[in-house]
């Protein structure tokens, strides 16, 4: 990087719980895999009733980026994101992330969103995550 080190404020738009116009998504990490259960209000829509697509890619890259591990800041260096069916306003889903290959510079990352109500995949994505190492 260009000198400036990546820290942790909890001021982060999806997880920090100090950030006053976040998310404040809670994410749990259990057996090396990421998960979280959530549902989202209407002012993060795109069509009428319909959680806008850019919502969607900005959970599930968060998702996989609490795959690091404490001495570890992951950078996303290419996101893919693939959706299967429309999120709407309200329903509950669960993300879930996991690490598919494991580098030391680098880690090829999975995340997808699933609907509670009836197991329908919402999006999935595959990530390409540079590993910046604390000193």
């Amino acid at each position: 990087m260009d000198g400036k080190e990546l820290r942790r404020d909890n001021y982060c738009f999806v997880c920090g719980k100090e950030n006053p116009k976040g998310m404040h998504l809670p994410f749990k990490r259990e057996e090396g895999k990421v998960y979280s259960r959530f549902s989202l209000p209407k002012y993060y829509q795109g069509y009428d009733n319909v959680i806008h697509g850019g919502i969607i890619s900005l959970i599930l890259d968060e998702a996989m980026a609490h795959l690091q591990k404490l001495e570890e800041r992951f950078l996303t260096g290419r996101i893919t994101v693939k959706f299967h069916n429309p999120l709407y306003v309200g329903e509950e889903v669960e993300v879930r992330a996991e690490i598919a290959e494991e580098r030391k510079r680098f880690k090829v990352t999975k995340a997808e969103m699933v609907r509670l109500s009836d197991g329908k995949k919402i999006a999935e994505a595959e990530a390409l995550m540079f590993v910046v190492r604390e000193k």
